[in-house]
């Protein structure tokens, strides 16, 4: 087995000795993969795309990976990048000059009924053939991860538990109100005692009078 993958591996590199191989550039960076939204937002990411050389290509990104019945839209999903195309600038170590770098937006809704918690999102980017000469032409992919942090989300079952919770925590309110206290039964005993003893005092007030 071991002999074998040597075999392969010097075959491999004989094939690239005796070939063409161009790489693709394709450089990227992030500005914001982090958003903490309710499920009635949505969140808005940005990604910077660029070529530093002068060759054109075809760079493509679609969503890897994202929660079920969420709305995300990556704008745009499709463009040309070259070393001249872009709406940002950015510097790079290795330039004396900036280059221009291509925008693109990923905007994530989700869905109303999904719970609270971290959700995580997947953009694959890949750049797409353009060699037309002979050769090996090495294209670049990248994965790019975005976390969304929904708060304040609740189905309709939590809401309705919710509701149940605070209807029944109204009612015991309200039968402890019915229910007469120690202090209560003090007081009116007070009370009583008092009118009786009014009622004693003014027959005493009566009898002598009469």
């Amino acid at each position: 087995m071991k002999v074998l993958l040597k075999s392969m591996a010097v075959v491999l590199f004989f094939i690239l000795l005796s070939s063409e191989v161009y790489a693709i550039n394709l450089g990227n960076i992030v500005k914001n993969d982090f958003a903490q939204i309710t499920n009635h937002e949505s969140a808005k990411f940005k990604m910077l795309f660029w070529n530093a050389e002068s060759d054109s290509y075809i760079l493509k990104l679609s969503v890897k990976e994202a929660p079920e019945d969420w709305i995300v839209i990556i704008d745009p999903e499709e463009f040309l990048l070259n070393n001249s195309i872009g709406e940002e600038y950015i510097k790079l170590p290795y330039m004396n000059e900036n280059i221009r770098a291509k925008v693109v937006n990923l905007f994530v809704k989700p869905d109303n009924n999904s719970k609270s918690g971290n959700y995580s999102i997947i953009v694959e980017a890949g750049a797409m053939s353009s060699n037309e000469t002979s050769g090996m032409e090495i294209l670049p992919q990248r994965l790019i991860k975005f976390v969304v942090d929904l708060r304040g989300a609740e189905t309709s079952e939590e809401v309705e538990s919710n509701i149940s919770s605070e209807g029944n925590n109204t009612n015991e309110s309200e039968n402890s109100e019915l229910i007469p206290t120690r202090e209560d039964i003090e007081n009116s005993s007070y009370i009583y005692f008092v009118i009786v003893f009014l009622i004693l005092l003014i027959s005493i007030i009566f009898y002598k009078k009469s």
